[in-house]
């Protein structure tokens, strides 16, 4: 089983400000997702039109579902998006690393409480550099059909983006 610490990827970047009782405006709080630096990676992505680098973290319900090869998450997993700007590696420069935390994003399988976005409820929570600290996007839970209209792309793959990347 692969497990990677995030922490000592994110170098704590990640929970810069502690923001965990912020709540998105479905009702999904930060603190939901709280030691989420201690759990599976399952992909990186690399988003170019927002040149923007994202690892894609998972807890054990939604590693154990990629595992498994399960068409349908269950009730309980939860999919952590990190959004980083990039930045050349000042020591090799083909290389792109992670600079600038840009937004944690997840989505909760919870098919009774969303059952009008596929049974995912989604968060998203934006880092303003200047501050230090992370605010809420939206407000309120019709901004985040924006979310939903995008993953219903992929409604035959439980409304999920990512494939999980298996270690050979």
């Amino acid at each position: 089983m692969r497990k990677f610490v995030l922490g000592t990827l994110f170098g704590g970047i990640a929970l810069a400000g502690e923001p965990w009782d912020l709540t998105a405006p479905t009702g999904l709080k930060f603190g939901l997702i709280k030691g989420y630096e201690n759990w599976h990676v399952v992909a990186t992505h690399f988003r170019t039109d927002k040149n923007e680098l994202r690892y894609i973290i998972g807890n054990e319900k939604a590693v154990e579902a990629y595992k498994k090869g399960m068409k349908k998450f269950p009730d309980g997993a939860i999919l952590v998006k990190i959004g980083y700007s990039i930045k050349k590696n000042p020591a090799f420069e083909a290389s792109l690393e992670p600079d600038v935390i840009q937004r944690v994003e997840f989505m909760l399988k919870d098919s009774k409480r969303f059952k009008e976005t596929g049974g995912w409820g989604f968060a998203r929570f934006v880092y303003d550099a200047k501050t230090g600290k992370y605010k809420v996007f939206g407000k309120s839970p019709k901004d985040y059909m924006q979310c939903f209209s995008c993953h219903k792309l992929v409604e035959n793959k439980d409304f999920v983006f990512t494939d999980y990347v298996r270690r050979r």
